[in-house]
This record gives C-alpha cells, structure tokens and sequence, in this order.
C-alpha cells in the first residue's frame, strides 16, 4: 500500500495552549503549534493516524490526548484488531496519571482515528474528533459524535441548523476520561474497504466547527489539500485548536481494489 499524506496542528487565534494531539504511524505530536503542513509518501502494510481533543475546561487536557495517543502507539499492533480494547488501555494510562495527580482528576479526551491495513480501514472513536472519507467528490463521515448533540439529531428534536448553534454543541457523552470511577460510555468503529485515491480526514472538532461541508469538500478536491483548508482557515475566528490528518491512498495491494 502505497499514501501520501499531510497534517497540520495548530492552537488557534484564541487559546492560549494546544491541547490537541496527531499520531501519524510512529511519531505522537503534542502542544505544537505548526506554521505550515508537513507532508510524506509511504510504503507498506499498515498505518495509523489518529487525532486527539484535549477537553476544554479539564486540568491537563493536553496531558490527556498526549498519554491517550502514546498507548495507542505502544499497543498499535493491536488496535487494528481491538481498537476497543487498546483504547480501555490508553484510559487506564489516564486512571494511573490521575491516581498520582491528583488535581488532575478528570482530565480527558475525545479521539478518533484510522488503521489501515490489507485493504481494509478500521475507523475508532470516542467524542466528538471526526474522520470523513472523501471519493468520487462526495464527503462521507465515516465515524459517530458522542454528543448531546448528535443525540438530539437522531431523536428528531433538532436539524442541522439548529445544531450548529445549538449551546449544548460542545458537551460530550462519551470520551476518555482519567478517573478509576468513570468508564467509557461508548465507543464507535467502522470498517470499510479502501480503494485507489480514496482520501480520509481525520480532524478536531476546531476544524469542523469551522467549515461546512461544502468548504471541506473544496478543499480536499484541490491538489494540496492542506494548504486549501489553511487558506480557509485564515478567514475564520479560530476559536479553538485545530488538528488534521489527511491521507491519500495512492495504490492499494493484498486484497484492496483498484
């Protein structure tokens, strides 16, 4: 299997610190604060990209999605298999930080991310991060928002309009949290088959809260993605931090589909 692919992290025109966090395949990226996309092509068998949210509000949310992703790192042999299983791990990882830190009691994170291996791309997440799959210029979001909001949605209570303004838009009803009495209350994993020139964002909620869908689509149809969603981006008030990973699968092998 053949990608290229470019990230981007960054703390936004408001926050004071980045709490987000990008695995991309062997390397953890934590409180940076990127100027520009960094991009790479890869060869190989199996890849893992995921973003994390520290949790707005929380003591040490940057803490949170850093421990969250090294875990995911030093078991991601596994998460192909058991993504569910590695992430209860990377929440024990939390449970013992916040047994030693007090303080940081609570601490926590909404993740999501991709494997992809033998033609198949095993999607995870937990809260609000996100991953879309954009191929023949459609954007499908291939993961679930544990939110009240997207709760709402699927009751009928409220449209996507209302959503996007809705007060509640931000409050999570499942995540990673570091307390030995909390549990994750619900995971979300998907599974699709890839094919050439599929492309994935995997993303923070500081950047979809941004764009609508028609502005990702735009971007993600240009020849450097990256750099259309920062053009964007640069219009925009940027409230939060913002952290995206965007992969394009340029020849797929054993078992994928050209």
């Amino acid at each position: 299997m053949k990608l290229s692919f470019s990230f981007y992290t960054n703390v936004g025109k408001v926050r004071q610190n980045n709490e987000d966090a990008l695995l991309v395949i062997n390397k953890v990226y934590s409180e940076e604060n990127f100027e520009d996309c960094k991009s790479e092509f890869v060869q190989g068998e199996e890849f893992i990209f995921v973003v994390a949210d520290g949790m707005g509000g929380h003591s040490k949310g940057e803490v949170a999605s850093r421990l969250t992703l090294e875990s995911l790192l030093e078991n991601k042999k596994r998460v192909f298999e058991n993504p569910e299983e590695v992430l209860q791990l990377s929440k024990r990882k939390l449970d013992e930080y916040a047994m030693n830190n007090p303080s940081a009691l609570g601490l926590g994170c909404a993740v999501a991310g991709i494997v992809l291996k033998g033609g198949i791309a095993k999607v995870f997440n937990a809260g609000d991060c996100r991953v879309y799959r954009f191929i023949n210029s459609k954007l499908i979001r291939l993961t679930k928002d544990h939110s009240v909001v997207e709760r709402l949605l699927s009751l009928g209570v409220i449209n996507e309009s209302e959503a996007k303004h809705h007060p509640q838009r931000h409050v999570l009803i499942s995540c990673i949290i570091g307390d030995p009495d909390s549990e994750i209350n619900e995971i979300f994993i998907n599974e699709v088959e890839i094919y050439e020139d599929d492309v994935f964002l995997i993303c923070s909620d500081g950047l979809w809260d941004e764009l609508n869908e028609e502005e990702i689509k735009t971007a993600l149809s240009e020849k450097e993605p990256c750099k259309a969603f920062l053009s964007l981006l640069s219009e925009k008030p940027l409230k939060d931090n913002l952290s995206f990973i965007i992969v394009k699968v340029e020849e797929v092998e054993d078992g994928g589909s050209s």
